[in-house]
């Protein structure tokens, strides 16, 4: 319906014109819950069960702090393993201008500092096993397992302990 109405006009029709109606309906409900309604619920448990309910992939003892913002463009490509803390405040883009939606994934044991950004840019990004990001950092590249990144680009100031 929308597509003939933009074909009326002799307009280039939107991506979204091509969308089934439950789906265009659903986006801003879905926005509206995960932008207003869960980063606002005061315990832990409950504001990790929404976001699982809403798409995302989130692991067993995950603690997602107050005011983070998810991107809920594609939740399936958020993946957050076992045992991860993210800290208050933090944003998660998996899409952007020219950029097709990429995945953030990360891995069991991660320590994500709060008001901390990350960003997939056009290949996605990791946080390894065990990785810690400090606070306030922009994270627009993957971090190795195992160590500390901090910063606005991150860049890592302890690398990993090697075990021989």
């Amino acid at each position: 319906m929308i597509a003939l109405f933009y074909k009326l006009l002799n307009k280039d029709v939107p991506y979204y014109a091509r969308y089934p109606v439950w789906l265009i309906l659903y986006k801003p409900i879905r926005k509206f819950i995960n932008v207003t309604i869960i980063p606002n619920i005061p315990f832990s448990k409950i504001r990790v069960s929404s976001y699982r309910l809403l798409g995302y992939k989130i692991g067993k003892d995950v603690f997602i702090g107050m005011k983070c913002y998810l991107d809920d463009m594609e939740p399936s490509k958020t993946i957050i393993e076992d045992n991860v803390v993210i800290s208050y405040g933090c944003y998660f883009a998996v899409h952007g201008r020219r950029q097709s939606h990429t995945p953030i994934i990360i891995r069991k044991n991660s320590y994500i500092g709060m008001r901390s950004t990350l960003i997939s840019g056009k290949k996605g990004i990791e946080i390894g096993e065990g990785a810690i990001i400090g606070a306030c950092s922009l994270v627009n590249k993957s971090i190795p397992a195992g160590t500390t990144a901090v910063g606005i680009p991150v860049r890592i100031i302890k690398e990993a302990a090697v075990s021989e």
